[in-house]
């Protein structure tokens, strides 16, 4: 059943306002995101006309724009790579772990994505594994599923990772299972320290290699002195890391099967 209002009603109501409002902040792959699921099944990208045999039915039935954003055309890829990630669940509580980048180390991901997005899952994946292989908070190898979120509900570029973790890991000598306090996986200040840390490493690195582009306003960036006193001031800044427990199953249902996700490790299916 068709909802009362889709996001595309939206875009096509309120979108070139919002483009003209926010033109200095969006780049052309969120501009070329809207426009598709503007058109998305509308005349203006073509389509056919479908006629029943038995009654004479005529309906004209018009292209999907076939964007990985649009909800319309990834609803079924949706649903089966929930499917497959369920059928990969254990039988042991599990965590919904979030890394938010903050808001000075984001706009340098909005000019920088695919360098950037990449420091942001090794550095979110790896503090999760750091902090869970240490003894005096699980001492245990961890897997997960990370899945990238780069947009929030408001529209707003906001870039974070969004972690389904089980609630416990395999032994340093992978003969067992350790299960975490119950309600409890890893503390969070923790984590989000070592996520901090690494992530500033590995955006310094980056810089130090050539591979970050800086442009408009963020132009003074390109200064090593500039990009110094910017990593500073972000290491300054406390990180926001969250985790909450899934009473009765993971909160697949907040990924994205569009969006990019990895496996920290691939646990074996020891029961708890």
């Amino acid at each position: 059943m068709r909802p009362a209002l889709e996001v595309a009603d939206v875009f096509r109501r309120h979108g070139a306002a919002f483009r003209q409002q926010h033109r200095l902040h969006l780049g052309r792959v969120e501009r070329r995101v809207m426009a598709a699921i503007e058109t998305c099944r509308t005349p203006t990208l073509g389509g056919h006309v479908e006629q029943c045999g038995d009654c004479g039915l005529v309906r004209c039935a018009y292209n999907s724009c076939r964007n990985r954003h649009c909800p319309k055309c990834q609803g079924l890829a949706r649903a089966e790579w929930l499917e497959a990630r369920q059928a990969e669940l254990l039988p042991v509580p599990y965590f919904h772990v979030v890394f938010t980048l903050p808001a000075p180390a984001a706009e340098m991901a909005f000019q920088n994505k695919r360098v950037v997005y990449a420091i942001l899952f090794r550095a979110a994946t790896d503090a999760l594994r750091d902090i869970a292989a240490d003894p005096r908070h699980l001492g245990a190898e961890i897997g997960a599923v990370a899945v990238l979120h780069t947009w929030g509900q408001a529209l707003h570029h906001h870039p974070h990772l969004h972690c389904i973790v089980p609630g416990g890991g395999l032994s340093p000598d992978q003969t067992r299972w350790i299960a975490c306090r119950p309600g409890f996986f890893l503390p969070v200040r923790v984590l989000s320290r070592r996520f901090r840390t690494l992530f500033l490493e590995r955006l310094g690195a980056a810089s130090a290699a050539g591979e970050l582009r800086f442009s408009g306003a963020l132009a003074n960036l390109a200064e090593p002195r500039a990009f110094a006193e910017r990593l500073g001031a972000l290491r300054a800044t406390e990180w926001v890391v969250y985790s909450i427990p899934n009473v009765r199953s993971p909160a697949l249902s907040r990924c994205s099967p569009t969006s990019a996700a990895i496996p920290i490790a691939s646990p074996s299916p020891i029961a708890a």
